[in-house]
């Protein structure tokens, strides 16, 4: 299986001929029902928060008329409306903060982390990005009689239940890891995770639409302002989902329209998170694309009036991916 260590080029900035930054990474784009070849597509990833849609959907008991459950695929930002959303949460859940076991942390929002700072206002578990999901975890194995103390072991019954459930998604050999967070997290190749993100676009399950209404209807709450994933969503009209992961990750996957296939979109920068390269990854992605539906052809428009933002002044932007032949 090849390594993210090989990731190709995808752009690069240049100063009058000289290049002096070069992004490198996996970018890819699936269309329904085509299967994905080549090194991207067999190049294996841990999935961080892009697995928390199946995370969420084996916790159970999801229903669409509290908002707070959208918390559970959230990476938030920490901003008031997040905490509001968590402490419904622990409400519901009658958890404690001490009862997390993901780090405490400044909120990811550069102004709120300044303001605790400058109060004395101490990290919280509560401002960790993947709060909601754990808190949904403690639900779960309460409502369940499950042991609540151990909830994020590996071999948890909770945990046992998650990994069947991708296991079965994702049809591909599987390496389970802690995450940063503390929960175990899948490692597969993206051909895998593209197959999942595909398959739940599709999916007219309960849950799975419940999710995908929650989320569609919550932009703001999966990742906050200033977030690719959240600006994507509204950008979407309800037709695209988008999440981002931890070190360089992002997905956008489409929904079905009338009379045009789902599309889902891969990238992986290989020097770790940063929005602006992010944002231009995706672009190079879908500005090199023949055939796109409308919600990313829409995509790709509104992200090519974001360069200005994102590639600096004295720079010029050099594409270097090159999309391999469609089967």
């Amino acid at each position: 299986m090849s390594d993210l260590v090989k990731a190709e080029p995808i752009f690069s900035f240049t100063r009058k001929g000289v290049t002096e930054v070069v992004v490198h990474g996996i970018v890819t784009l699936k269309k329904q029902g085509v299967v994905l070849t080549g090194p991207g597509a067999n190049t294996n990833i841990v999935t961080r928060s892009l697995l928390k849609p199946w995370q969420v959907m084996a916790v159970g008991g999801i229903d669409a008329e509290h908002k707070f459950w959208v918390m559970g695929v959230a990476s938030h930002n920490g901003q008031a409306d997040h905490l509001e959303q968590i402490n419904e949460l622990m409400k519901f859940t009658g958890a404690k903060e001490s009862d997390l076991v993901c780090p405490r942390t400044y909120s990811l929002d550069h102004g709120v982390a300044a303001t605790m700072r400058a109060t004395g206002q101490p990290v919280s578990r509560l401002h960790h990005p993947c709060a909601g999901k754990h808190l949904l975890m403690l639900a779960a194995a309460r409502a369940e009689n499950m042991a609540v103390e151990s909830y994020s072991d590996m071999d948890h019954p909770l945990q046992k239940r998650v990994q069947a459930l991708v296991g079965k998604e994702a049809s591909e050999k599987l390496t389970w890891v802690p995450d940063s967070c503390g929960l175990p997290v899948a490692a597969m190749p993206v051909r895998a995770l593209m197959n999942m993100y595909e398959r739940f676009a599709l999916d007219a399950s309960e849950v799975a639409e419940n999710l995908k209404k929650l989320w569609l209807d919550n932009p703001n709450l999966v990742g906050g302002s200033y977030r690719i994933d959240s600006d994507i969503c509204k950008l979407g009209h309800k037709m695209l989902l988008a999440k981002e992961g931890a070190d360089g990750l992002l997905m956008v996957q489409s929904l079905p329209a009338a009379n045009e296939p789902v599309m889902g979109c891969f990238v992986k920068i290989a020097s770790g998170y940063n929005v602006a390269h992010i944002g231009i990854s995706l672009w190079v992605l879908l500005s090199t694309q023949t055939e796109l539906n409308g919600p990313l052809t829409n995509l790709r428009d509104h992200l090519k009036s974001r360069l200005e933002e994102w590639v600096p002044k004295d720079q010029v932007l050099q594409i270097l991916y090159r999309p391999e032949p469609c089967p």
